[in-house]
């Protein structure tokens, strides 16, 4: 007995089991989570090691190179990413997605431990540690007011403990801060006079601002803990420290410095539409939920932090990312709903039956709801590709249901009284079509399955979700369609003038129909010629299709990378960063801008960035997208300053523009040339956007050069020297000071001369030789100006050179002319390497056309077994080219690239045009059976699978209509998926029609003549 008729006679059953399939995927979309896209954790584990002191040079030789070699040959690494700059290395080995973080860290820290042993003495430890963050802050809070910058940091630290504590915070970056710092200001002139020097200074901080662990004191019956806490508590009490005696008098820190409660160097700052504050970036854990995150930050602040601010001081929410992605989820949600409502209007109008509509629109939910409860269990988001395939799933769970109903009704049209047997003889006419079109789909998706990176974390989620989903229509179609259909289709004659008008319609087309079947098998090779020509004009399409990896979105919020020469002070930065935010706030299109120097790779004040927030998207001119454009029109003719804004991206990358890549080799030397040279070619063709090259091999340096034999005979070693060169210029760091009682936090004690640095003041700075003698640090040492690398750059153990650009053309056109040139340019032995977006989109392609040319034979042996045939799968697939040139002819004609999204839709589309020649080669299979002849059973077959063709087509097309269209937020990701579909279901759908039944006549009848005659379907 068939699922069909057990669910009519146990129509109770089968209303049950659908039930509850609707009623636990209602429990699950309550409770799944929502997100802007499908979770990628990017695998990434980071090295930091510290060298005080070493230039960048020798940080790369003597650490970044020693720890590179040692982490290299860890299986699994994508991209082994270092840099070296003063005194400190850092090495970012990213690993496959599919790669365990846990697995990672532990292979890297005992790669790391074979090495110590071979790094400097005065290296410190490295630092490993798991990058379990996302790239950038998913919330941004901006704290300004009528407060000193130290009281702003302090409230600023005070609202980080409290948010740290939210589940999902992984980090809270503090913008513009500059932590509290106890000053010792260094006056030479009156360490002169008292001849003491930086190492007597050192010398009291170490011996007598000391905490030491006391221990506890146990006699018989009691215990106590011994505190030796001897530190200073106050400022003020620092000054008191003794340094030293001179003719008979104490010298104290007051003589020779002054103390100061106050700030660390004046090496970054931080401003929100141009007014000093600080800014706190929330970075969540990698696969954590950013509504949630986002929603319970904003309760903290509402109960815990905003009532217990300070009078005047004033907290502003400047970017937050979960709304966004719930507007991206609301459009998509009433994409769903436009989607159903067309989906039911296009069943209406060919069944002209309100019954009829009702139980086809069942379909609709449960098998929706089916795959939510999937998501649900396989720990799936709501997201923008998941609600995609809901989408899809619109269009496409009505046509199983679809070719039941019609098959009931057709039977009870031609006089079939029992509606029970009508129901159950219906369905399992259509059983095998119906099976083979949802196998042949679903086959397709499993291809997903094969894909990896970034692609394949994308869109696995998306073919699981088409999988399931089709899976229960079909589940659907033969319970509770022929189960509905059984108790209440009947048929209906109405005389309604429009219910008339849609009747004559349909049988003038099928009349139509029927003489263009017969003018097509007597002009068979006419036809079949006429598609091949057809075909052949997809090359054209293709011209002028650009290809890129993720569309551009409009998110409501960009960055700005803003640099100043090297070389150049904080102040001169400020003052160019001013004028950036003037032209930012200048776009009625922005809200805010909060900017910040002081960050880079090196730390540099020569490099800062602005986050910049739109209004709300009913609020614009412009979108994101249109916008940076003019944004980086105005910002190119800004002097003295070079500001590149871009998109964010969740590429793992920390810039977003389009075209992000690195020129690699053995030498730094041939890099930076080689750079330089590509740099002046690529400048020449405007197209190719403004370029960003960065490489800092020409920072201004002023370095210490030892006589070390001098010094020997002194007495003094180079630590010593280094130490007192360090407080001239640069400063150091000699102790930490709490307060008491004291809010938990250790703060730095750091030693400075007082006012700028000047070459002239090493005649002030003396050393004490170790028989009590002053040596003045001329002396012995000396500085030299001269250039240098600020940070030197590897990618996977070659020197890199990295360049960020936004081309105005698409990114594929871009990529291909950047390798034209680079064939001129460098040597063997140089290479460009593709980063971000750029990189994925290499990597889409390829595994897009796996999966395209997999689901190909997939779709061919799902048919093959459910024919029984070799040769009707082919006949079947002939509707497969024809959809492709309708779907690249609409991608071209609507302006859309070859992107994820676009390509995904494309190999949709092997799935969906196969279901509409499997109706037909069915039927036709049937009429056969029976004993038909080939071109009878076509004439009689095609006019009977027409409506049902036509409905299912006309589903997805309506179902996909909206977004197609470019209707709600979010709707650049949808558009070239949905404009593939539609285009590729229309041009499929007109030509299939008509295609099919030549190439069936065609192949069949040459077949029948080979084997002598035998005419039935199942002959191979």
């Amino acid at each position: 007995m068939s699922l069909a008729s057990i669910s009519v006679k146990r129509y109770v059953f089968a209303a049950m089991l659908n039930l509850a399939i609707v009623m636990f995927g209602i429990v699950a979309y309550q409770d799944i989570g929502v997100e802007r896209v499908p979770n990628i954790d990017f695998a990434k584990i980071q090295i930091t090691t510290r060298l005080l002191g070493a230039n960048p040079e020798n940080v790369d030789v003597s650490v970044t190179n020693v720890l590179e070699g040692a982490v290299a040959s860890i299986p699994a690494i994508d991209e082994l990413v270092s840099t070296s700059s003063p005194g400190q290395s850092i090495i970012t080995p990213s690993f496959d997605l599919g790669k365990d973080i846990d697995v990672a860290f532990n292979e890297v820290q005992a790669k790391v431990s074979e090495v110590l042993r071979l790094l400097p003495d005065q290296a410190e430890p490295p630092i490993i540690t798991k990058t379990e963050t996302s790239a950038f802050p998913v919330f941004w809070l901006t704290i300004i007011g009528n407060r000193t910058l130290q009281q702003l940091n302090q409230i600023a630290r005070g609202v980080k403990k409290k948010l740290e504590t939210v589940d999902g915070v992984g980090s809270i970056i503090i913008g513009g801060l500059r932590p509290r710092t106890i000053r010792v200001n260094l006056d030479l002139d009156q360490l002169t006079a008292f001849g003491i020097t930086v190492q007597d200074i050192i010398t009291a901080f170490r011996n007598e601002h000391i905490q030491l662990p006391g221990g506890y004191l146990v006699d018989a019956e009691h215990e106590e803990l011994l505190k030796l806490d001897l530190e200073y508590h106050h400022p003020e009490d620092l000054e008191g420290l003794i340094l030293g005696y001179r003719d008979g008098s104490t010298i104290y820190l007051r003589d020779v410095a002054d103390v100061e409660d106050g700030l660390s160097d004046n090496r970054t700052f931080g401003r929100f539409n141009t007014e000093p504050g600080i800014g706190l970036g929330i970075v969540k854990i990698a696969g954590r939920n950013t509504v949630e995150i986002s929603r319970e930050i904003k309760r903290r602040l509402n109960e815990d932090v905003i009532p217990q601010l300070p009078p005047g001081i004033q907290l502003f929410i400047s970017n937050d990312d979960s709304e966004y992605i719930l507007q991206l989820i609301a459009s998509m949600e009433e994409h769903l709903f436009a989607g159903a409502i067309f989906a039911a209007l296009v069943v209406w109008f060919f069944l002209r039956s309100i019954r009829a509509t009702l139980i086809v629109s069942a379909a609709i939910p449960v098998s929706l709801l089916g795959a939510v409860l999937v998501m649900y269990f396989l720990d799936y988001t709501l997201n923008v590709v998941t609600m995609l395939a809901l989408l899809i799933l619109i269009g496409v769970v009505v046509d199983d249901a679809i070719v039941v109903l019609e098959n009931i009704q057709r039977r009870l049209e031609a006089g079939e009284k029992n509606r029970v047997n009508a129901a159950t003889e219906g369905t399992n006419q259509v059983l095998l079509a119906i099976v083979a079109s949802t196998l042949t789909l679903a086959a397709i998706f499993t291809v997903v399955l094969f894909m990896d990176g970034i692609p394949g974390k994308l869109f696995r989620a998306f073919g699981v979700v088409v999988a399931c989903g089709v899976l229960v229509s079909l589940f659907v179609s033969i319970t509770l369609t022929p189960m509905l259909c059984s108790r209440y289709i009947k048929v209906e004659h109405h005389g309604g003038s429009i219910y008339t008008g849609i009747t004559r319609t349909l049988k003038g087309l099928d009349h139509q129909y029927r003489l263009i079947i017969a003018w097509t098998l007597g002009h068979r090779l006419k036809v079949l010629l006429a598609a091949l020509l057809i075909v052949l004009l997809t090359p054209v399409f293709f011209f002028g299709l650009g290809g890129e990896f993720f569309p551009p979105e409009d998110e409501g919020s960009f960055q700005v990378v803003v640099k100043t020469p090297l070389g150049s002070s904080l102040a001169y930065g400020s003052n160019r960063m001013a004028e950036v935010e003037k032209i930012l706030l200048s776009f009625d299109d922005i809200s805010t801008a909060y900017a910040t120097m002081g960050r880079g790779r090196s730390s540099q004040v020569t490099e800062g960035i602005i986050y910049a927030s739109m209004v709300p998207p009913e609020q614009r001119r412009l979108k994101q997208y249109e916008l940076i454009p003019l944004v980086r029109e105005k910002l190119e003719k800004l002097p003295g300053v070079r500001a590149f804004p871009s998109a964010f991206t969740f590429t793992g990358t920390a810039r977003g523009e389009a075209l992000n890549f690195a020129l690699t080799g053995p030498d730094l030397v041939g890099v930076a040339r080689l750079s330089r040279e590509l740099l002046d070619r690529l400048s020449t063709d405007p197209e190719m956007g403004s370029f960003d090259l960065d490489l800092n091999l020409d920072l201004p340096q002023t370095s210490l050069t030892v006589n070390r034999e001098l010094a020997a005979e002194f007495g003094l070693s180079t630590l010593s020297i280094a130490e007192a060169a360090n407080v001239l210029a640069g400063g150091l760091n000699v102790a930490k000071f709490s307060d008491e009682p004291g809010d938990g936090e250790r703060y730095d004690i750091r030693l400075k001369a007082a006012g700028d640095f000047n070459l002239a003041d090493m005649s002030k700075i003396y050393l004490r030789t170790p028989n009590r003698a002053l040596a003045r640090l001329d002396s012995v040492a000396k500085f030299e100006q001269n250039l240098g690398p600020a940070v030197i750059s590897r990618l996977d153990r070659q020197y890199a050179a990295y360049f960020y650009s936004d081309p105005t053309i698409s990114l594929s056109d871009a990529i291909k002319r950047l390798n034209s040139v680079a064939t001129d340019v460098l040597p063997p032995g140089y290479s460009l390497q593709m980063l971000g977006r750029a990189k994925q989109l290499g990597n889409t392609s390829n595994s897009l056309g796996f999966a395209f040319l997999l689901s190909l034979v997939l779709v061919y042996m799902v048919l093959a077994s459910q024919f029984n045939s070799y040769s009707q799968p082919l006949i079947i697939m002939v509707a497969q080219p024809l959809a492709i040139i309708g779907g690249i002819a609409a991608l071209n004609l609507f302006d859309h690239t070859l992107n994820v999204f676009s390509m995904t839709g494309l190999v949709l589309l092997m799935g969906l045009v196969a279901k509409n020649s499997i109706l037909l080669v069915d039927r036709t299979n049937q009429l056969r059976d029976e004993g038909m002849a080939i071109d009878a059973a076509l004439l009689e077959a095609c006019p009977m699978r027409l409506r049902p063709i036509l409905m299912t087509s006309f589903t997805i097309i309506f179902a996909m209509m909206v977004p197609a269209l470019g209707l709600g937020a979010g709707v650049e990701l949808s558009a070239p998926m949905a404009v593939a579909v539609v285009g590729g279901m229309v041009t499929s759908t007109l030509l299939s029609l008509i295609v099919v039944p030549a190439v069936y006549s065609l192949v069949e009848n040459l077949r029948v003549r080979r084997t002598g005659g035998i005419a039935t379907s199942q002959s191979t």
